[in-house]
């Protein structure tokens, strides 16, 4: 496995997870604690999104919402970018192989 999809299969992993968390908004809940999707698996950083933020991470599959400076540029610049910026979390999108990987699991 690459690089970039073992980057893209850890936040896939926390989407999935994230997911489950959804079903409490759509339960009437404001708000959620949801854990940051970067790349990094042991990441513990959770991210209070409503739903309409959840449904804008959400609106791609490519995307994935995490804690603001929580990106793989760094270590992986052609692997995703920041395609918008909250207070408190981001927005990165995947891209190459890394957006197909996130498309497959989604």
């Amino acid at each position: 496995m690459s690089r970039e999809e073992h980057i893209a299969e850890n936040e896939a992993f926390c989407r999935d997870l994230n997911e489950r968390k959804a079903e409490w908004l759509d339960g009437g809940l404001q708000a959620a604690g949801f854990r940051c999707e970067c790349w990094q698996i042991e990441c513990g950083v959770r991210i209070p999104l409503s739903g309409r933020e959840w449904q804008e991470v959400r609106s791609r599959p490519e995307r994935f919402a995490v804690a603001p400076g929580h990106t793989a540029i760094d270590i992986e610049p052609r692997v995703e970018e920041v395609v918008k910026e909250y207070q408190h979390f981001w927005i990165v999108e995947k891209r190459g192989v890394a957006g197909d990987v996130a498309e497959e699991r989604e």
